[in-house]
Order: C-alpha cells, then sequence, then structure tokens
C-alpha cells in the first residue's frame, strides 16, 4: 500500500457471515495478486454471530480494515459507510458470501483501466429461482418505465466505482440511497459485466424478503415521483367513470323511463373508490416518511469501533 493510498479499495458489506470471512478475504487477495496495492474494508452491520471477532482476527493482516456498526444499519448504509472511509484510486464494492465472485475483480479492474468511470455487473439468471428471477425483472421494468434511471434486470451492488465517483457519492447527503440507482444517475461513463452468482460458501442470507421490499421502495421513491402522479390520473379515470355513469343514468331516466338501480352499483362503486384512496394515501405516506427521515438529519449509521482503534497501543 502506498504512501498516497492504495490503487484500489474493496468494501464488504457483511451482517451474520462469521464463516465467510477468512475464506473471502483470502480469496480477494488471489484475485489482487497481480493487480497492484489494495485494501479491504469489511463493514460489520451489527452482526450478532461472531463476524466481528473473525473480522479482528482477518485485520491483523495490515491491508485489512474494517467498521463496525452499533447495530444493523442495513446494507445501503453498510455500502454508504465504506465508501466513505475508502482510500483507493477506485473502489470495488461486493457483498462478502461469496454471491459475488472474487474472480471477477480483474474484470472489474480491467474495465476501470480502459476508460469507464463506473463497471457494472449483471447477474445472469441461471440457477436462479424462477419466483425471483421473475419479480426483479418486473421490478426493474416498472423502474425504469416510471423512474429517472435505467437499471438493467439482474444489476446488483457488486460494482467498481472510480475515486471521481466516489467522491460526488460521499458528497450526496441523502439519508435514504439505492446505490446502484445513484451510480446511474449521474452519468459518468458505465460498462456493465455479466457474471454467474456463486454460492454461499457458510451461513444462510439475512437478507430477508422484508428487507428485499424496502430496497425495493426505497429504489422507486429515490428515482421517480411519478407514483405521487398516479393519484391524479386515478382521480381523471373515476371522475370520467362518473361522469358516463350520470350521462347513463340521466339517459336512461328521461328516454327510456328508467330509474337505474343504484344500492349494489353504489356500493360497489364506494368500494372500489375506498381502495383507491388508501392506494393513493399509502404512496403519499411513504414519500411523507422518507422526508420526515431526511429533516431528522439522523446520521445512516454509527460507528462503535475501527481497526484503528484496535491497533493502537
Amino acid at each position: 500500500m502506498g504512501a498516497a493510498g492504495p490503487d484500489i479499495s474493496i468494501v464488504l458489506p457483511a451482517h451474520n457471515e462469521a464463516g465467510n470471512i477468512a475464506p473471502i478475504a483470502a480469496a480477494i487477495a488471489q484475485a489482487m495478486a497481480l493487480a497492484g496495492s489494495y485494501e479491504i474494508i469489511f463493514v460489520d452491520d451489527g452482526s450478532s454471530d461472531g463476524t466481528l471477532a473473525a473480522i479482528r482476527g482477518a485485520a491483523r493482516d495490515p491491508a485489512i480494515r474494517y467498521l463496525s456498526f452499533t447495530r444493523n444499519f442495513g446494507h445501503q448504509a453498510a455500502l454508504r459507510a465504506g465508501l466513505r472511509h475508502a482510500k483507493g484510486r477506485a473502489v470495488i464494492v461486493m457483498d462478502a458470501d461469496f454471491e459475488h465472485p472474487p474472480e471477477l475483480i480483474p474484470k472489474l479492474i480491467a474495465g476501470w483501466k480502459e476508460g469507464a468511470k463506473i463497471v457494472a455487473t449483471r447477474r445472469d439468471d441461471d440457477g436462479v429461482a424462477a419466483a425471483k428471477r421473475v419479480s426483479s425483472q418486473l421490478y426493474y421494468r416498472v423502474l425504469d418505465a416510471i423512474g429517472d434511471v435505467r437499471i438493467e434486470p439482474g444489476s446488483a451492488d457488486y460494482m467498481l466505482l472510480d475515486r471521481a465517483v466516489v467522491d460526488v457519492v460521499n458528497g450526496i447527503e441523502d439519508q435514504d440511497i439505492f446505490l446502484r440507482g445513484l451510480v446511474r444517475w449521474l452519468g459518468f461513463p458505465l460498462v456493465t459485466i455479466p457474471y454467474t452468482r456463486g454460492q454461499r460458501q457458510s451461513g444462510e442470507s439475512s437478507f430477508s424478503a422484508a428487507r428485499m421490499v424496502e430496497l425495493a421502495l426505497t429504489g422507486i421513491a429515490a428515482h421517480s415521483v411519478r407514483p405521487l402522479r398516479f393519484a391524479i390520473w386515478l382521480a381523471l379515470g373515476f371522475a370520467l367513470l362518473s361522469l358516463l355513469f350520470i350521462v347513463y343514468a340521466i339517459v336512461s331516466f328521461l328516454f327510456v323511463q328508467h330509474t337505474v338501480a343504484g344500492w349494489s352499483s353504489l356500493v360497489a362503486v364506494i368500494a372500489i373508490l375506498g381502495a383507491a384512496q388508501l392506494l393513493v394515501l399509502g404512496i403519499i405516506g411513504e414519500y411523507v416518511g422518507r422526508i420526515l427521515r431526511e429533516t431528522r438529519r439522523r446520521p445512516s449509521y454509527i460507528v462503535q469501533e475501527t481497526e484503528a482503534e484496535r491497533r493502537t497501543p
């Protein structure tokens, strides 16, 4: 590692990944053998299984640094913390569970050296459960349709970012970020490399379905206001239907001498309208809640320990 900092920083969020820490560090060291100077930054995201102890052990290697959160603040917060502490001319972010294969690292670096400021990855769907594959493709199509960025289906938070990109990202103070969307929104030159998802070597994923939904909502809320405009179109649609029904009722009464029976249809209309109102309130509430978090200005994470503190005599 040079005096001015390493060539490459590699940031790995880790939540309950005790069995993967030493193997992933060794695999990265092997992948970086011919790639120049580097540092590895583990971010312990409030683990409860001995992950921090495993990271402390790995940090005996001077090329390995770490941060430990006071509690679980989430994957995106861990990525942000790692980016803020990275010193490299380029930064690679990846997961610590081997699903992001370390052997892809030389290709990421090669793409960067060829001039790309962002080297993103796209997961091949081979071997991915059908439900997850379909939901992922549907989500990215929706985000592409309503958002202000285009993210390819299968995109992941496995990427290389040039120092210029990292500095801009670190200057953005949004409380909630969706990194794979944010870096595309910046507009820097980007290339995408496909990869096949690796096999987890130890433990089980702690990224629950609820966390996936939360991340998906963050991606939409961070990059689109069109869901709010949905309320306008919904209101116009109901207004048009109501107008048509009124015209039908008047015509039936004046020319057919028939009064439109209304109880069942009225109940149905009220039920549909009520559901639509609740849906719109939910959408508005999601945005208002995020605005509240922004105005509170609470930190995205709290660090309780770093390797610098452990290494200080």
